[in-house]
């Protein structure tokens, strides 16, 4: 009897577009250390905000269209959110209260090992998911058809003169989806509408359009997030667009959700932007709005800043068409070429930190890293820094 010879595993590696793909741009060291050991970090601070954010807002949002879809009247905004403590001890604590929303998710994500990394931290998105659900739910909660969409799809590896482990990749996201009888449907002070016929004025009779949310700031239009969000948004288009049920896809929206809010860092990114002409969203002239931004200095108070103003800040639309979705696909195509070389790197010369170089720009991404007390090459330190291997003793 003949046993047929063993034939070599044939590998498809999975890639998320924010978790993977995102991660590995925004520093190639930490993306390795937090998606590539076995070691859990310990503060995973931009993925537990992310999926808490996400997470609330899809909770109250079911709510409120569980009410909707049973002919109710879902509650006026703004929605209460209070303490755990206060629910606890008070019988009249609202089945609405966005506290409870955030409770229950930042419990299943303790679950996982996902924690915030400080008090102060797990207070501001508090903050700001109940900003997010009183401010953005009025305008967004009609439009959304279906929510926490999964989209995945697969992609061939790009050539490289390395012998790669895989010839093809997975790459999955989780969007919400509008359609254009929802947006039809919705008043002319819709200001999310407003934006997307903005963007898209000759709009097809039927469509769809994609929603992503961002726990960070508006990107300048100089730095790279901003053209990385548009790949994002691109790809999402390409993996919805092969579902089934899917209706062309014209534009995608991404929801900055500290721009609702804006602390010292949203304000300074913007009078940077300002003064470089690297914003796209400037307040108007002579404003209230535009004297605020201009007399701003830290620990000044922001909270005069127009909801109009903050809400076309959090709101960026995306056109989308074959030309911008091919440009992305080849974009992340060939991250994760650069991803799989440098797998085969640490493979061949069992080195990570020669495999991984560090490329981290962002000073607010060390400040959060775990990694970052002895990384050899953080935030501002030069890219063409050499790192030296590690001497046997």
């Amino acid at each position: 009897m003949e046993l047929e010879i063993k034939r070599p595993e044939h590998i498809v590696p999975s890639y998320s577009l924010t978790g993977d793909l995102l991660s590995y741009l925004r520093c190639r060291l930490q993306y390795r250390y937090h998606n590539g050991s076995a070691l859990p970090p310990s503060r995973p601070v931009q993925l537990w905000f992310g999926e808490f954010l996400h997470g609330t807002l899809e909770m109250a949002y079911r709510f409120w269209d569980e009410l909707r879809q049973k002919g109710q009247q879902p509650p006026n905004f703004p929605w209460p959110c209070t303490q755990r403590e206060w629910r606890q001890n008070s019988p009249n604590w609202k089945a609405h209260d966005i506290g409870k929303f955030a409770d229950i998710v930042e419990n299943a994500l303790r679950q996982q090992g996902k924690q915030a990394r400080s008090t102060a931290a797990r207070d501001s998105a508090y903050r700001r998911v109940e900003v997010a659900v009183n401010e953005l739910g009025p305008h967004l909660f009609p439009l959304i058809a279906s929510t926490e969409r999964k989209v995945i799809g697969t992609r061939p590896v790009p050539p490289s003169g390395k012998e790669l482990r895989c010839d093809n990749y997975e790459v999955h996201g989780v969007i919400d989806v509008l359609t254009h009888v929802t947006l039809s449907k919705a008043s002319d002070d819709n200001l999310i509408r407003q934006c997307v016929l903005q963007v898209c004025p000759n709009l097809p009779e039927t469509f769809e359009v994609i929603v992503d949310y961002k726990g960070a700031r508006r990107p300048l239009t100089d730095e790279p997030y901003w053209e990385q969000g548009d790949w994002q948004i691109q790809t999402y288009a390409w993996l919805r667009e092969r579902q089934p049920d899917a209706l062309r896809v014209v534009a995608g929206i991404l929801i900055y959700i500290n721009e609702l809010t804006p602390g010292v860092t949203e304000m300074q990114a913007l009078r940077r932007g300002l003064s470089h002409g690297s914003t796209d969203m400037m307040p108007d002239t002579g404003s209230q709005d535009d004297q605020i931004v201009r007399m701003w200095r830290e620990g000044m108070d922001t909270s005069q800043l127009s909801l109009a103003f903050r809400l076309r800040r959090a709101i960026r639309v995306i056109q989308i068409s074959p030309k911008s979705i091919d440009h992305a696909l080849a974009s992340f195509d060939d991250v994760v070429r650069q991803v799989e070389e440098d797998v085969v790197a640490e493979a061949t010369d069992r080195n990570i930190l020669q495999a991984w170089a560090p490329n981290c720009q962002d000073e607010a991404t060390c400040v959060a890293c775990d990694f970052r007390h002895f990384c050899p090459r953080p935030a501002g330190v030069p890219a063409d820094y050499k790192i030296k291997a590690p001497t046997a003793p």
